[in-house]
């Protein structure tokens, strides 16, 4: 989260944080202002703890019809979904659900690879929403039109960023964290 761009138009924006989502509010042209943030949900019907995120708290109902969404992107699309180049993917296989989901509103990110709790996750799937133009998301210097088109990358791996948005887009970033080792871990304690 510390990798949403904050605007240079506006001396008030803020980063989040690993601690507590902030927001950063910039205008596109001074004169209309949009605010960005990034929160995760679980899928806790896959994701079994008793430690969920506030944010499926404060939107049962987005968290539910995030992961009913992913589920129905995996059930309409043959094997393999569209995938960034260089990625290594079985042409016969779908992919499994997930149980984390990133929810961006307006969220320029910088270039990055991805953490997390773990010591590595599943491939990640992302999907544009909304009234935007640009915004694509670019990795290893690839441009892809996500609008509305899910693509999987290996954001542990393959650096990746999001083009200038105009609009309000939203993206939804599916992924599974590898917490083997993490378990493998707390098992010899």
């Amino acid at each position: 989260s510390r990798v949403i761009k904050a605007s240079a138009n506006n001396a008030r924006g803020k980063y989040t944080t690993k601690k507590k989502a902030t927001v950063s509010v910039f205008g596109d042209t001074g004169n209309s202002t949009f605010s960005s943030g990034s929160f995760t949900v679980v899928n806790s019907q896959i994701w079994k703890s008793d430690e969920l995120p506030l944010a499926n708290e404060l939107f049962p109902e987005l968290t539910r019809s995030v992961f009913e969404l992913e589920e129905e992107i995996i059930r309409q699309t043959d094997p393999p979904l569209p995938a960034a180049d260089g990625m290594k993917q079985s042409s016969s296989e779908r992919r499994s659900p997930s149980t984390h989901c990133a929810v961006n509103r307006n969220a320029q990110f910088t270039p990055h690879v991805d953490s997390g709790r773990g010591k590595g996750q599943t491939v990640s799937m992302i999907v544009g929403l909304g009234n935007y133009t640009g915004g694509e998301t670019i990795v290893e210097g690839k441009l892809y039109d996500i609008r509305y088109n899910p693509l999987e990358f290996d954001g542990w791996n393959m650096l990746h960023w999001t083009a200038k948005i105009q609009g309000e887009r939203y993206s939804l970033v599916f992924f599974t964290p590898d917490v083997s080792s993490e378990l493998d871990t707390n098992k010899a304690k």
